[in-house]
């Protein structure tokens, strides 16, 4: 089996090639590419990848290139992970955003449209290429962000391969939650429902017993968990549901937008600021001969980025900081499956006896009763050996079916807008969006966020 990364030579793709060398056993991995469009990035990032892997599984062919063609030919499985445009353009979205005096992260709002402009015609030329040169079983993983809207853009561009959008941040809180209730991964059932980085998480069970009001009330949930971002108060308001951490932008919208523009630095910045630096210092030694010393750098400046997640937003130090590791203790530290864990569960499941819940994007068909069957949702499914069987949350609360059925409104626009290249269909967009919500506002937006040549063909 033949396993292809789209976007491979990106900052992270550390992580990704340790968790696909340790579980490359239970997909049947006899080859790993890693493809990216940036020689640059490959030579940096994609070498301290490939040292990783080999380490771990020197049987298996692993290789780095920039040709697409090679990267897809057979492919069985494909993973994409693109940031098109790179630090420039997230920079760029956000001041925009900002300039107009509204929020602008760079998977939300303003700042998520403006990435997915970018994001989703490269995924579809790149799915033009699965469709003529991968394998005519391949499936796809889909990490690009904004990940459920690339993802719904895939399945109505008449992709005719088998898409899954991927995200970590739900699998991350449910990680968090059995050391609140003192029990082990495998007893804990979590419900998962709504959209990508705007979904919650409810009915909540240890060994079948109810323990959502154990869970809420506890004071660790909201210091030891990506809930810190989160009020106790807004918990119960929200029908003793726990939320995604992005929905710290709709819920403390205002707050949200002063700090940043208080911190006089946006995300972007400060991860461009970080980037250059670990580049710079990566530049003096050969990455390929001192793995180890390259490994370090990256390590260090790494955690300066992952440490600092969503400070300037929040004003908040968050909870779980990372230590920094040796390369031979990442190696040797057993892999979390983290941020491939979700894909390989799918994959495997073919062939398991045992069910697993996970959470992915998929179409809703009839999963959420108030959206279209059509519509990306992000959602808890069971999986096995059958399939996946998406969970139906058990009761969804009218503000959240309305908050839901507002920004699938505005995704909808959104890759319509995006496949058509209609600016008309940008503008009704982020009308539609709750964190743009007016005309003269979203005209602005568009206005600015299609200048460039790479818009020109925009009617």
């Amino acid at each position: 089996m033949k396993l292809t990364v789209l976007g491979g030579g990106g900052v992270r793709s550390a992580f990704l090639a340790k968790s696909l060398a340790y579980n490359a056993h239970r997909i049947g991995l006899e080859k790993v590419v890693f493809l990216d469009s940036s020689e640059d990035n490959l030579s940096i990032f994609g070498e301290i990848a490939r040292y990783i892997f080999e380490t771990i599984r020197p049987d298996i062919e692993f290789s780095l290139t920039t040709d697409p063609v090679t990267a897809l030919q057979g492919a069985n499985y494909v993973i994409t992970t693109l940031r098109v445009g790179g630090d420039e353009s997230r920079i760029r979205d956000e001041r925009i955003a900002l300039d107009h005096n509204t929020l602008g992260q760079e998977t939300t709002g303003a700042g998520g449209f403006a990435m997915a402009m970018r994001s989703i015609p490269a995924i579809l030329d790149y799915c033009r290429l699965i469709e003529e040169h991968a394998a005519s079983d391949a499936i796809l993983f889909n990490f690009t962000n904004p990940s459920g809207l690339v993802t719904e853009a895939i399945i109505k561009s008449g992709f005719k391969r088998r898409v899954y959008g991927i995200c970590d941040a739900p699998s991350e809180l449910i990680r968090e939650l059995p050391a609140i209730l003192d029990c082990e991964e495998s007893e804990l059932q979590v419900e998962c429902y709504g959209l990508n980085h705007f979904s919650w998480f409810t009915h909540f069970t240890v060994r079948g017993e109810d323990v959502t009001d154990q869970l809420i009330s506890s004071p660790d949930l909201y210091s030891k968990t990506a809930m810190q971002y989160f009020s106790p108060e807004l918990v119960r308001l929200c029908d003793k549901q726990l939320l995604n951490e992005y929905l710290y932008y709709y819920y403390y919208k205002e707050e949200a937008l002063q700090a940043i523009k208080d911190s006089g630095e946006t995300r972007g910045e400060q991860i461009a600021r970080i980037n250059h630096e670990m580049r710079q210092d990566l530049r003096r030694i050969d990455v390929k001969t001192n793995p180890a010393e390259a490994f370090d750098i990256w390590m260090r400046h790494y955690l300066r980025r992952e440490n600092s997640y969503m400070q300037n937003e929040s004003q908040q130090e968050k909870f779980h900081t990372r230590e920094p590791l040796t390369l031979q203790q990442f190696i040797e530290e057993p892999d979390s499956g983290g941020y491939a864990g979700v894909a390989l569960d799918i994959l495997e499941a073919v062939n398991s006896n045992t069910t697993k819940r996970i959470v992915v994007s998929i179409s809703n068909n009839d999963t959420l009763d108030f959206l279209r069957p059509d519509d990306v949702i992000e959602i808890s499914c069971d999986l096995s050996k059958e399939g996946l069987k998406p969970v139906k949350p058990i009761h969804v609360p009218t503000a959240q079916k309305n908050m839901i059925s507002c920004v699938k409104e505005y995704e909808r626009l959104a890759v319509a807008a995006i496949l058509n290249q209609d600016r008309t269909l940008a503008v009704r967009a982020l009308m539609a969006h709750p964190l743009v919500g007016s005309w003269s506002l979203a005209e602005k937006l568009v206005a600015a966020y299609l200048q460039g040549p790479q818009f020109q063909n925009w009617k």
